[in-house]
Formats: structure tokens, C-alpha cells, sequence
């Protein structure tokens, strides 16, 4: 099959990546150009425009930062939606809003625009074993079938078009919500002299952790923050998720609280590499 992944970060590397693995005839774009090398050398071809990466694509992965870069990219006479060939596929991969996946979905070719972010951290991407979360129709999920298991585990039709957007701003909302309450407790118990190794040792082996927070507490411990999940990235996410509850009438409480301790972070000028630096705020 031939795929196309538009946007060259981490997820977007690691989709490649897997793409050229397993065989696909993979073309990239990323608007700073540079990070593709690797790929390039691989097999993959580099296009100088989104639309030169769709062209004769059979399914288009849009990997990108924001609602705002997706929309820069897609729409327009020069957008990949104008481009895409008869029978392809765009799969909006990036964390957005359900109104932009509607508005995609809208303006491009009928059941042919897929949200469908996915479960994973880009090593397990690199794997193949992210799973999908898809809004809408099941005859667009069904032109790409075997891709879904290529580059990752499978899916989960979440249902129409904005579902699988929805599930995965509260699949997040969930994960630095969890995270931030985590990284509380390590930092009273720091305070409370309680040895980081205890902490390792206790709380690993513990049901109160979800899997999510318990893969992310040799981040929270280490100084660094090692990760690939950026506080910027994760304020984004999170923000979103507040917008979409206060838009249906939620009284949101807690996930005003994390927004706030990412940006102290954020406002503090290091860039840490992973959200986990939310403890930082704490010291």
C-alpha cells in the first residue's frame, strides 16, 4: 500500500518508520525540513509539499502538533483534502478537537475522513502496537482494513466522525490528570522523607496506580523527566478536554488543577522533554 505521513515528530517518525518496515511505499513531509534522513535512507521518499506526499496515496496520516497546523495543512486549494486521489483515505492521526475532525470530515471527499487518533507512545508505534481509536463511517475504515494492523494492534470504531477524537482528549485527560495527582503524592512523601527507592518500590508493585501512571513513574522520580509527551503538548491536550466538558455543561475541577501546574512548568522556561515535570511545580 502506498501511505503518507505528514508531520515529522515523534509519532510521526515512528509511523514512518513502521511504514518502511513493513513494506509500504512511504512518502514524508514535515514543514522544517532536516528530519528525515534516517528515513530517506531507509527508503522512504521525502515530498517538498503535503500535497506531493498525497499525491497517488492510497491512505494520508496526518500526524501533526495542533488543531490549528491540521487545519493549515488540509484545507484550502493547496490542502490535502483538495489532493487526495479518488479511493484514498485521510486519517487525521493528530490529537484535535471533535469539531475539527467534523469540519475535515465535512469538506472532504464523503466517508473518506477518518479521526483516528491512536493509543501509544512512539516506541510501541515503532512496534506496531498502537491501537487506533476511529470516528467515523465503516466503509472508510474498511478501504485501509489491513493498514490498522500494520501500523499497529487494530482499532475501536468509537462511532461517527468525532468520536475517536473525543475518546482520545479523555484518554489523555485521564493519563495527566492521573499523573499530576501521582506526582502530589511523590512529592508529600518527599517532604515527608520517604526515600525515592521506597516509592519505586511501593508504588509499582501497587493497584492504585492505572498502567499509564505506573509507566510513567521512573519519569516523575528522575530529574531529568525523560519522555516524549511534552508539558506543551500535554496542556494542549488537556485544555482541550477542559473546553469539551465546560462545552457540555460539566462542572470540571480537577483538570483545571493539572492545567495549572503545566504551566508553572511551562512558565518556568526549561524544556523538559516529558509532562512528568508537572512535579516540578510542586517542589
Amino acid at each position: 500500500m502506498r501511505i503518507a505521513i505528514l508531520g515529522m515528530g515523534n509519532m510521526g517518525r515512528a509511523f514512518a518508520a513502521r511504514g518502511i518496515e513493513t513494506g509500504h511505499q512511504t512518502a514524508v513531509w514535515n514543514r522544517t525540513p532536516g528530519r528525515v534522513a534516517a528515513l530517506v535512507a531507509n527508503g522512504a521518499h521525502e515530498a517538498n509539499t503535503p500535497r506531493a506526499a498525497a499525491a497517488g496515496a492510497d491512505a494520508v496520516l496526518v500526524v501533526l502538533a495542533d488543531d490549528a497546523a491540521v487545519l493549515d495543512v488540509c484545507l484550502g486549494d493547496d490542502g490535502v483534502l483538495a489532493s487526495l486521489e479518488p479511493d484514498a483515505v485521510l486519517a487525521n492521526v493528530s490529537t484535535v478537537s471533535p469539531e475539527t475532525a467534523r469540519r475535515l470530515a465535512e469538506l472532504g471527499p464523503d466517508g473518506r475522513v477518518l479521526d483516528a487518533p491512536v493509543m501509544g507512545s512512539p516506541a510501541m508505534i515503532a512496534g506496531g502496537l498502537g491501537r487506533f481509536l476511529i470516528g467515523g463511517p465503516a466503509s472508510g475504515i474498511a478501504a485501509i482494513e489491513p493498514l490498522w494492523n500494520v501500523l499497529g494492534s487494530g482499532y475501536t470504531h468509537c462511532g461517527p466522525v468525532g468520536t475517536g477524537a473525543t475518546m482520545k482528549i479523555l484518554a489523555n485527560s485521564l493519563l495527566i490528570t492521573g499523573v499530576a495527582a501521582l506526582a502530589e503524592a511523590i512529592a508529600t512523601a518527599r517532604q515527608q522523607a520517604v526515600p525515592d527507592e521506597f516509592l519505586r518500590t511501593l508504588l509499582a508493585d501497587s493497584p492504585l496506580l492505572s498502567l499509564a501512571s505506573n509507566l510513567r513513574l521512573d519519569s516523575l522520580l528522575d530529574p531529568t523527566h525523560p519522555g516524549w509527551f511534552s508539558p506543551t503538548l500535554a496542556r494542549k491536550d488537556l485544555r482541550l478536554a477542559i473546553d469539551l466538558a465546560e462545552e457540555t455543561g460539566v462542572g470540571v475541577r480537577i483538570g483545571p488543577a493539572a492545567e495549572a501546574l503545566l504551566t508553572t512548568v511551562i512558565d518556568a522556561g526549561t524544556e523538559w522533554p516529558d509532562f512528568t515535570a508537572v512535579i516540578e511545580a510542586l517542589s
